[in-house]
């Protein structure tokens, strides 16, 4: 029990220290920065699995926040406790490029995750959450790399707990430790350690941002990729401009544009003792739409689609079984925040 004292200590450490080397902003920004503060990659389309490029919320992998949406009305939760789920579809699963499943079956993909706020509006500090959280995938049909045992469309359930911090508004850092188990044994066990830095430009370049992020995870047990079975360090830098159309209508159309590169700084993509240091590229646009219909007091619902267009290097080709280069996923989700 102290060991897992210790390791939460140094997780929230690691997230206070972001901050220490940013320069602070010239001008408090005015309006809530919550596409920062929330890790949900609602600018990526919809699954949360810790890096995976494919769209939607990733524990450990603070991508892109999503374009600033038109200012709403404060909702029903007012307290230091919120709520994050969803579920969404995807037509195929790739882990920073890796090929869990590809194209051939459905992926059901179901997440939740519950902050809570310790701190808020300490100076340069504008709020310090711990979150724990699930995400898992159902696989049903054909396209897994690896065949399964029982319950055999239980693909994937990870585990993990964020230190987030937001400082003046703008800049969110992160710390995220993250366990990714497969029921179905389509993959071994295995665990990362990952910091996020994510920042919300939109109040220096408003409707041109790009909303900047870089994620460094570093494998602490198992490895993603186990063609050689040495511990790496991963790098993902990402971008997510995008446009809101029909600000003032009900039902606002935001699209954006993702863009993910997945990077080994050591070993993360290597195979045969051959490490490439550019994994994969990936973007795609996506749409998203809030559920107005749908009571404040239910939560703030809404729904979203896009396509994302994966260029895998040519190790990841190989230990995806010789999978192309060139790789389309489709997805539709739902997503809550309360």
């Amino acid at each position: 029990m102290n060991e897992w004292r210790r390791y939460i200590a140094v997780l929230a450490g690691l997230a206070l220290a972001g901050a220490a080397a940013t320069p602070v902003p010239a001008s408090a920004q005015s309006s809530s920065p919550a596409a920062a503060q929330t890790e949900v990659q609602q600018a990526q389309a919809p699954a949360p699995s810790p890096a995976q490029p494919a769209p939607a919320p990733t524990p450990g992998a603070p991508a892109p926040a999503a374009p600033a949406a038109p200012a709403e009305p404060p909702g029903p939760n007012t307290g230091a406790i919120s709520l994050t789920g969803g579920i969404s579809w995807a037509s195929a699963y790739y882990f920073r490029g890796i090929a869990t499943d590809q194209n051939g079956g459905n992926n059901v993909q179901p997440y939740a995750e519950i902050g809570f706020r310790l701190l808020e509006n300490m100076g340069p500090l504008t709020s310090l959450t711990v979150s724990p959280g699930i995400w898992t995938n159902l696989h049903t049909g054909g396209g897994l790399v690896v065949p399964p045992s029982d319950p055999k469309g239980w693909t994937e359930t990870d585990f993990y707990f964020k230190v987030s911090a937001v400082w003046w508004e703008v800049l969110t850092t992160s710390a995220t430790f993250t366990y990714y188990t497969s029921p179905n044994n389509t993959f071994a066990s295995n665990s990362d350690l990952a910091l996020g830095f994510a920042l919300n430009d939109s109040k220096w370049l408003g409707a041109f941002a790009v909303n900047p992020s870089v994620l460094f995870a570093f494998e602490t047990t198992g490895e993603a990729l186990v063609a050689d079975g040495k511990k790496g360090i991963y790098v993902q830098i990402g971008v997510a401009p995008g446009y809101t159309f029909f600000a003032e209508s009900s039902y606002p159309l935001t699209i954006s544009l993702p863009m993910t590169l997945g990077l080994s700084a050591k070993d993360y993509y290597t195979v045969n003792g051959q490490n490439q240091t550019v994994g994969y590229f990936s973007w795609g646009p996506l749409i998203t739409m809030p559920l107005k219909f749908i009571p404040p007091k239910f939560g703030s619902w809404s729904a979203n689609g896009g396509v994302q267009f994966l260029m895998l290097n040519s190790n990841l080709q190989r230990v995806n079984t010789g999978g192309d280069g060139f790789v389309p996923i489709g997805s539709v989700g739902l997503a809550l925040t309360y």
